[in-house]
């Protein structure tokens, strides 16, 4: 990915305002330099490396080991943050804001309709899309639980942009994953995010099996599931 002069600059400049008050994420373990390196570091890695650009505050959570931290940083594509304006993305971190109380809402509720672990569906949704409900992945997965289309018809979401729709589509899915596993939370994980083919190919059925074989699955796959239980389980 081909990186501006003056992204990078605005880059730099969110972590020198975010690491002027470490303390506010329980860090502050890092040096003012090192912190500002790191988190340049992490955050071009994160651009890198997957469709969407995490927050700031994200970051300095990574850094500092917090589990959680308070939505309301900027959720858009790497395509977005090349070609609009800086117009644009203050627009996006309004309504990303606007968003999070209504996003919130529909997790608690339909996790609770479904019978799964509110906690695990919202921290699927941030690893899946940061709670941005318009994410598009380069596969073409769609919204805040990122469905594929064929995996969308097949759950009857008829807009994945909709955000009703996609988390009850997404919400069921996972709980058909839940329950085909018996509960095993680390593996349902890995096949939402790996698919459940190549977790039966493997025969990983419980959580102990995902840990003995976890090396056999993709390395987005291992980093998935450790990041979603971490944050859950400590």
């Amino acid at each position: 990915m081909n990186v501006t002069p003056q992204f990078r600059a605005w880059i730099q400049s969110l972590s020198n305002v975010h690491t002027a008050e470490p303390n506010q994420l329980g860090g502050g373990n890092l040096t003012d330099s090192a912190q500002d390196s790191t988190f340049e570091d992490l955050l071009m890695q994160e651009m890198e490396n997957s469709q969407m650009i995490v927050s700031s505050e994200e970051i300095l959570a990574d850094l500092d080991g917090s589990p959680t931290f308070q939505y309301d940083g900027i959720y858009t594509s790497q395509q977005q943050v090349s070609h609009e304006t800086s117009s644009a993305l203050r627009t996006g971190r309004s309504q990303a804001s606007m968003n999070q109380g209504s996003v919130m809402e529909k997790i608690e509720r339909i996790a609770k309709s479904y019978g799964v672990d509110a906690n695990l569906v919202r921290e699927v949704v941030r690893a899946e899309s940061n709670f941005n409900p318009n994410a598009v992945s380069r596969a073409g997965a769609k919204g805040l639980m990122q469905l594929m289309d064929s995996t969308a018809r097949s759950l009857k979401v008829t807009d994945s942009f909709d955000p009703e729709q996609n988390l009850k589509g997404g919400t069921k899915y996972l709980r058909d994953l839940l329950r085909k596993y018996d509960g095993n939370v680390k593996v349902a994980l890995a096949a939402y995010n790996a698919g459940p083919g190549r977790i039966d190919r493997l025969d990983i059925d419980t959580d102990a099996e995902f840990e003995e074989k976890a090396r056999q699955l993709p390395q987005e796959t291992q980093r998935y599931v450790d990041k979603i239980t971490s944050r859950i389980y400590g």
